[in-house]
């Protein structure tokens, strides 16, 4: 635009500056005088023809602008998938983002930011959406990228939902990433109580986990040893163990092998954070191991229920252990596959 206006405009003005010259020299009667303007003239001719010829290749660049086109996008709905939730942290797999252009200009490569305090997650998806469209967009987060923070005990989480991307461009003008729409959400954190159902442990099929009890205790059974025996072990002291109880499901049509579900963390009402108790072996003399009674294997069960090939509709009980202070009270645990965060009594301090 700025070249074929440049060419017209020195052309007119080479164009009037030999007319002017062509009349003084007539005027004065001067031969080389006429032979001059009528050179300047010509090229002024010549540079009004090719800034002609520029500007008919680019018709909007001379043309009056074009009234700016309105761009509308508003977020409808969302669903926010979440992967692995820990005790402090939680990991977005996916969002399903339903947009609707209620502009007349259309916008392209629309990125997804989702921002909480200091942190966003990002995802991209090389979508165009037309004026008057509404389309309903998936956006990816790898298990990095998808990480936001979260305090202990939470029920949800306030973050903002932006939507980046570029406007329709209009001829040859430059065009910027913008923000394209923008909503404040809040993302619930998936949590479940004692007597609650987890429908399906992760990477299973139909594999249900029902949580029956739990207590504390100075004691802890681990089991079963080869010959089918069970062995107790002492908490350390100032220390108590906090035993969850539970149940697996196979509601599959096939059956399937249960989880050993060996990693976890559980936060306590101080704010603090231990990790899932490890049996140290039988030869530990830290925990004082000796072999169990029956009524301690019944009542602390000892069991992982882990590596079980379960029929369809048959379960197995099973308990995972955790350790920490005794004047500490739990408030929540995670449990590696285990979808959902298991909420207990304690509140934090």
């Amino acid at each position: 635009m700025e070249i074929a206006l440049f060419l017209i405009i020195i052309g007119i003005l080479a164009i009037l500056t030999g007319l002017i010259l062509f009349i003084i020299a007539l005027i004065k009667k001067k031969g080389w005088g006429i032979i001059r303007s009528l050179v300047i003239f010509g090229a002024g001719v010549v540079l009004l023809f090719v800034g002609i010829i520029v500007a008919s290749l680019q018709p909007g660049a001379i043309s009056p602008p074009e009234p700016s086109a309105e761009l509308k996008i508003v977020i409808e709905s969302f669903n926010i998938s979440i992967g692995d939730v820990g005790v402090e942290k939680f990991y977005v797999d996916e969002a399903e983002v339903l947009l609707r252009n209620e502009g007349d200009a259309s916008a392209t490569g629309i990125e997804l930011v989702i921002s909480s305090n200091q942190e966003k997650i990002e995802g991209y998806s090389s979508i165009t959406l037309e004026p008057r469209e509404e389309k309903k967009v998936s956006y990816s987060f790898d298990w990095i990228g998808g990480e936001i923070s979260k305090g202990i005990g939470v029920k949800e989480i306030a973050v903002i939902m932006r939507l980046f991307g570029y406007p329709e461009r209009r001829g040859f003008e430059k065009v910027e990433k913008q923000i394209l729409a923008e909503k404040s959400i809040t993302i619930p954190i998936p949590r479940v109580r004692i007597g609650d159902t987890i429908p399906e442990v992760k990477d299973k099929h139909n594999l249900s986990m029902t949580l029956l009890s739990w207590r504390e205790s100075d004691m802890a059974v681990v089991g079963p040893y080869s010959g089918d025996e069970y062995y107790t072990f002492t908490a350390k002291p100032g220390m108590k163990f906090v035993i969850l109880i539970f149940k697996f499901q196979n509601n599959w049509i096939r059956v399937q092998q249960t989880p050993y579900l060996n990693a976890g963390e559980i936060a306590t009402n101080k704010g603090y954070i231990y990790n899932m108790w490890d049996s140290p072996g039988i030869h530990s003399e830290e925990y004082k191991p000796r072999k169990s009674t029956d009524e301690e294997v019944k009542t602390l069960i000892g069991d992982s229920g882990g590596y079980k090939d379960l029929l369809p509709e048959e379960s197995t009980i099973g308990c995972v252990v955790f350790e920490m202070p005794e004047d500490e009270i739990p408030i929540e645990a995670s449990i590696v596959n285990v979808p959902s965060l298991i909420r207990y009594e304690g509140e934090l301090k």
